[in-house]
């Protein structure tokens, strides 16, 4: 399997809520970069309590028109993520306000082809302008 193909199956299991079945394709060392939030996770764990975390405040939530470009030992994938923020996110009341923006995830792997990492790239603001959140936070201030 190509790491691509693996990149694109993690997508599916995610778009289908099948997260259980992500430790089969996860090496035993295993770290992930949240950028915007600058958040590491370190375990296999942590990012699915991390992935549980988007599902909670999008309930929709689906990784969709992705392209994937494959290289020795990673892969990369563009793709938009949409969603509507229907559950708590950060500690915010849902806004029933629908997210679509454009992400860039990039994952490592062993020797066997197993994920050891990988790094996730957003727009933390556009996501927060999308929800109407920025409104709240300067309107807050004032």
């Amino acid at each position: 399997m190509r790491n691509q193909d693996t990149h694109r199956k993690l997508h599916e299991l995610f778009n289908e809520r099948r997260l259980d079945e992500i430790d089969h394709y996860v090496g035993t060392e295993f770290a992930y970069i949240d950028h915007p939030r600058r958040g590491t996770m370190h375990t296999l764990a942590q990012f699915e309590e991390w992935l549980g975390e988007w599902i909670a405040g999008f309930s929709d939530a689906r990784a969709i028109g992705a392209s994937y470009v494959d290289g020795p030992g990673f892969s990369v994938a563009y793709f938009h993520g949409r969603g509507t923020n229907d559950g708590r996110l950060g500690g915010r009341a849902p806004t029933g306000r629908q997210m679509d923006m454009a992400f860039c995830e990039t994952l490592r792997y062993d020797e066997h082809g197993r994920v050891i990492g990988g790094e996730i790239y957003y727009d933390q603001l556009t996501l927060l302008n999308q929800l109407g959140l920025v409104e709240q936070a300067a309107a807050r201030r004032a």
